[in-house]
């Protein structure tokens, strides 16, 4: 009975798993080599803190982002349950070749040759079914049309998460801001009231100072709503309870050197090669027909060409918004000093205190200006980058 069940085992697996026609090797163990560490010590204390850093996105979306990290748990487990018949096949080497080679034996001897085809058949199926079950485990990550849909997924939402950090840090500054303008504008509209209440100042003053505080004031409250929210959203993206409010790092400043790194022409031709509508476009099943052919074929290079036209996009919108990132980093840079002199000014008795608090206002708002181009720059780059990568869409 035992040999019976290793005998339908043994072609229950080979329909399974056609095999290549690599030369056999001997049982060498398990089924499959134990996986290296990930990640270092240093690296895997920074994942399990709770501080949210730019550079960790990709990693912590790997393997702390609900569906990702679930989707790649199925992927191996799936490779460990292939590695496992593995290594309950080569337990049974011994077993199995000895049945074969004992049905042989026995059809030489008794000159039965169905007995001999039965036992030929046996072994060849085994060596057969376990040399293709090693390759499967052994090419297992480098099967692209496995891991494909997984890391498009991965990719996809690390871009999403990238620009939702982005974004979060662009509310906080903003809200930073806000509430430094806020504190300005009642400190003014204190002054209007005093200064009317001395005929310094006419209701237009008062009522124009008012409207500013009330602004600020529910613009402040809009932005730390929309900051709660996003940052609620990013936590669930991430792995994070909510509840433990992780300390989320500011992204760090730009690197204008991945500018001198943009070739449009070569990073299209890059995009092309990489994207993955255009990939499934040309991967897909062979027209059997000339009209079929020809439409296929029209089809991928109208897909071409509207990923061209869509990189161009993508260029110039980095180009756009590195003008706008200089032209506000001037405007920063001539609000520093003035404020500089604004402030020596007001120390000297040479500036109201009225002007000195516009002055203030003035500089913030160039400030928020400048951090908001900057970050925006960095939104357009990765964009752009993604696009390189694969992600630009095909519409």
């Amino acid at each position: 009975m035992r040999e019976k069940n290793i005998l339908c085992a043994v072609l229950a697996a080979g329909l399974f798993l056609s095999a290549p026609a690599a030369a056999f090797a001997a049982p060498t163990g398990p089924g499959a080599s134990p996986e290296p560490e990930p990640y270092t010590a240093e690296e895997l204390a920074r994942l399990q803190d709770n501080v949210l850093e730019y550079d960790e996105v990709q990693l912590r979306v790997r393997e702390y982002n609900p569906a990702i990290s679930e989707a790649w748990k199925t992927y191996k487990d799936t490779k460990q349950d292939y590695a496992n018949v593995v290594t309950e096949l080569e337990s049974q080497y011994d077993t199995v070749i000895d049945m074969a080679d004992s049905y042989v034996d026995l059809g030489n001897l008794t000159g039965n040759p169905v007995l001999v085809a039965t036992g030929k058949s046996l072994g060849n199926a085994y060596k057969s079914t376990l040399r293709g079950m090693r390759n499967t485990v052994n090419e297992w990550d480098s099967n692209k049309s496995a891991t494909g849909q997984i890391r498009q997924f991965e990719r996809q939402m690390t871009a999403g998460v990238q620009q939702a950090l982005i974004g979060y840090d662009m509310i906080r500054k903003n809200a930073a801001t806000l509430e430094t303008m806020a504190q300005l504008y009642q400190k003014q509209y204190d002054m209007y009231q005093r200064m009317q209440s001395l005929g310094l100042a006419t209701d237009k003053d008062v009522l124009s100072a008012q409207a500013s505080l009330l602004s600020g004031q529910s613009q402040l409250a809009s932005l730390n709503s929309q900051m709660d929210s996003l940052r609620r959203t990013l936590c669930l993206m991430l792995g994070y309870d909510p509840d433990t409010n992780p300390d989320i790092r500011p992204v760090p400043a730009f690197d204008m050197n991945r500018l001198n790194g943009m070739n449009l022409e070569e990073d299209t031709k890059k995009a092309i090669g990489n994207n993955y509508t255009l990939i499934g476009q040309r991967t897909s099943s062979k027209a059997r027909t000339s009209s079929g052919v020809e439409i296929r074929l029209n089809m991928i290079q109208e897909g071409e060409q509207k990923l061209t036209i869509e990189m161009q996009r993508l260029y110039q919108e980095v180009m756009d918004k590195k003008a706008a990132y200089d032209a506000a980093a001037t405007g920063f840079t001539a609000a520093e000093k003035s404020f500089g002199a604004a402030t020596r000014q007001h120390q000297n008795g040479m500036l109201s205190e009225a002007q000195y608090v516009g002055a203030q206002i003035a500089y913030n708002q160039k400030k928020a200006a400048f951090e908001s181009a900057s970050l925006e720059l960095w939104q357009a780059m990765e964009n752009y980058d993604w696009g390189v990568m694969g992600l630009a869409a095909v519409e």
